[in-house]
């Protein structure tokens, strides 16, 4: 191997966590432990063949290079023992204690909430929480106060008679920057509205054959934003939803219209009319810089404007969603924003946290800025000069600035939290951003619903905690079947592509029927 190879070697092993472990049981929670401390840095798993033979688990952590340590865990180990050691370890190393301990998972409250339908007191939840995953004492508080609200709502549910629908609407009046998701311009897609309709109508006919004598318990309609289908368009919709489904019976029917240049009066008619009984009108942001940067073509007093009439035509269930870390935007401002949308009184609050993800147009232009600067500073620069290589020297001032973020965002979070609960709004519902090396604001901090006492979406806990079978129809859409009394649920998915979603609909179908077969 050439010197120049060595050299680019070295470099790279200066920002990556290289984990040797027995074999690949724990892979997955380790590398999640490692992203959750280390979220600027690579980590890489390999597999020790003369471990394998060993009675018990054995696992090695090199950091930039150096060896910190090196744990056996006897027989016999779960994946909560190895974890808690490893954490335990690394905490110590680094003087450094993570919020959330071990839980690394996008769904803390799954377990506190198995743990009050187990019949466990509170306080041996916050023990467990607390000792055996080492939560904070505040996350810890957090998600069993999500967890009791949950069971509050649900525990009277036949969840294995019932099921809930989500049909996805993958179109939107124009691409926020920092969205991943399959969305798709609704002026340049608009020739495809209709036969995207008709391939829905056959998922819906095959959802009544199907689901015939079960329980629908909740509908919801989201997106991108349903409400980007022409007036037209979307009237069918609500027309399809009515004609196939049983309707009379939904707990809950919730339709996301988000966006509030996409909300007409003949919407919000439409939807009143076929008793939608939830809907979002979602700002994200109540600054008006902010929503130009991101490419929404709305303005404050829209928001303003919509969420009114919506009030005025009865609709007694809003939502609305903000993010936290949106670009300029400063503590103040996110300040701001909360206070004007406490002032309009939604019925539930949900803050997320600004993840960059790389599907979006933000994520995007980073790496194209980023690929400019190297191409200026040439091949010299990514070689070693003296002790550090200017690619470190990036990738510290990458890491600071995380860092910087990080205190920022869960700073916003918390006092959100605090201010929301303070004017009646409790939370209800939460899940938590996976991290990814190298991915900068993406800070494995929790995105939480916060709502009014009877305010709170059952759909949202339903597909969070999967406590029963949810169709997901359109494209994009991800089915969770869930088999009780087998601890087993399967995933079908829908192929994003809208034209590939259209022409390939009988497939679609035929998926779910592998598991879900039409009745006779």
């Amino acid at each position: 191997m050439n010197v120049t190879k060595l050299k680019f070697r070295a470099e790279m092993k200066v920002n990556m966590i290289q984990i040797t472990i027995k074999d690949q049981e724990f892979s997955y929670d380790l590398t999640a432990l490692a992203q959750a401390f280390f979220p600027e840095k690579k980590c890489v798993v390999r597999e020790e063949e003369a471990w394998r033979g060993r009675d018990g688990y054995t696992v090695c952590w090199e950091i930039d290079g150096e060896r910190v340590f090196e744990h056996f865990e006897p027989s016999p180990y779960t994946r909560n023992t190895v974890k808690r050691k490893v954490y335990d370890l690394l905490s110590r190393y680094l003087e450094k204690e993570l919020p959330w301990g071990t839980l690394t998972g996008v769904r803390p409250a799954k377990i506190p909430l198995r743990m009050l339908t187990e019949g466990m007191p509170e306080e041996e939840i916050d023990r467990v929480l607390r000792e055996e995953y080492r939560c904070s004492r505040e996350k810890s508080a957090l998600v069993l106060d999500v967890a009791k609200r949950e069971y509050a709502i649900t525990s009277g549910i036949d969840h294995e008679n019932s099921f809930c629908l989500y049909i996805g609407i993958p179109f939107c009046p124009s691409i926020c920057a920092y969205c991943s998701f399959s969305s798709y311009p609704a002026g340049k897609y608009e020739k495809w509205m209709d036969a995207y309709l008709d391939a829905l109508e056959q998922e819906l006919s095959y959802v009544a054959k199907t689901f015939a004598g079960k329980k629908l318990q909740a509908v919801y309609i989201g997106g991108g934003t349903p409400t980007a289908l022409r007036d037209l368009a979307f009237a069918r919709l609500l027309d399809m939803v009515d004609r196939y489904l049983p309707m009379e019976d939904v707990a809950e029917y919730t339709v996301e219209a988000g966006r509030p240049d996409s909300i007409s009066e003949e919407k919000l008619q439409g939807m009143k009319a076929h008793r939608v009984s939830r809907i979002s009108i979602n700002p994200q942001s109540m600054k008006q810089h902010t929503l130009d940067l991101l490419g929404r073509k709305h303005s404050v007093e829209d928001v303003k404007r919509v969420y009114a009439r919506a009030r005025e035509l009865g609709f007694d269930n809003i939502n609305m969603d903000l993010i936290v870390g949106l670009p300029e935007e400063t503590s103040a401002d996110f300040k701001r924003t909360l206070e004007e949308i406490v002032r309009m009184e939604p019925d539930s609050v949900t803050v997320h946290t600004l993840v960059i993800k790389r599907a979006s147009q933000m994520r995007r232009d980073q790496m194209e800025q980023s690929g400019r600067r190297k191409e200026g500073r040439g091949t010299e620069g990514w070689r070693a000069k003296g002790r550090r290589t200017e690619t470190g020297q990036e990738e510290e001032r990458c890491a600071e600035t995380m860092r910087e973020e990080n205190h920022y965002i869960e700073a916003m979070q918390d006092e959100a939290g605090a201010f929301l609960r303070e004017h009646g709004y409790g939370p209800y519902y939460m899940y938590r951003q996976k991290n990814k090396a190298l991915t900068t604001r993406n800070t494995n901090q929790e995105n939480v619903a916060y709502a009014k006492p009877g305010k709170e979406c059952l759909y949202n806990i339903v597909i969070m905690e999967e406590l029963e079978t949810v169709l997901a129809l359109g494209s994009g859409g991800s089915t969770k079947i869930v088999f009780h009394g087998e601890n087993r649920l399967e995933r079908v998915e829908n192929v994003k592509n809208v034209e590939q979603y259209i022409e390939r609909i009988d497939e679609m179908i035929r998926r779910k029927q592998k598991f879900l077969p039409v009745k006779t």
